[in-house]
């Protein structure tokens, strides 16, 4: 909480990238599941968007998406699935809450992303949770809560959930909530704009293009 204004440079950032659940732990871990071809194959962790299935096989299911708001989300992301300590999956993403009374200026990064999969075949933990409250908004950095991506068959996470809420709004950077790549990728978690003047905000769910799995409104 700051009283007055506030400034990420370019080159820092406020980061919580892969902070959240640990591998295969929270409440969308990605499952995982054995097979003689492949060895051990995890699904992505869920948060915002389901996490992606692993390697195509019966069981590697990716985690399910949960929520405590798409307008204030405080909750850490999900790790994805693996099944030994050796072959660990991605950490979810952790939670960020920033409220500055004055004028917030990111141009460099608030991130809450999830962690890649570590180890052969486990998924990608989910992004996490960043909520922005701010007088003016401005900057052309990145606000961010995306998905891990998957080991090589691994499931890709989903996307976390963003949500800034803000009297002036002059960011020109980016906000995203991107499911992770890997075997197949993760669903889009949630971006949430409003302006204080509005009665309603703005809820965009958007996977940059990507074709990923599910993200439930």
């Amino acid at each position: 909480t700051v009283t007055s204004n506030a400034t990420v440079q370019a080159g820092g950032g406020i980061i919580a990238d892969g902070a959240g659940y640990a591998g295969g732990q929270g409440p969308g871990a990605g499952k995982f599941v054995f097979s003689t071809s492949s060895g051990y194959v995890g699904g992505g962790g869920g948060y915002g968007g389901y996490g992606a299935a692993g390697g195509g096989f019966p069981g590697a299911y990716g985690g399910s998406a949960y929520y405590s708001s798409l307008t204030a989300p405080v909750l850490n992301g999900s790790g994805g699935g693996y099944y030994t300590s050796s072959s660990p999956g991605g950490s979810g993403g952790g939670a960020i809450r920033m409220n500055v009374t004055g004028a917030l200026l990111v141009n460099g990064r608030v991130s809450a992303s999830g962690g890649a999969g570590m180890g052969q075949g486990s998924g990608g933990g989910s992004g996490g949770s960043v909520w922005v409250t701010a007088g003016t908004l401005a900057g052309a950095g990145t606000l961010c809560a995306n998905g891990g991506a998957g080991n090589e068959l691994g499931g890709g996470g989903g996307g976390g959930c963003v949500s800034v809420q803000y009297g002036v709004n002059a960011f020109e950077g980016i906000m995203s909530a991107y499911g992770g790549g890997g075997y197949a990728w993760g669903g889009a978690g949630t971006v949430y704009t409003k302006a204080n003047s509005q009665n309603m905000g703005q809820l965009v769910v958007d996977n940059g293009g990507q074709n990923g799995t599910n993200t439930p409104i």
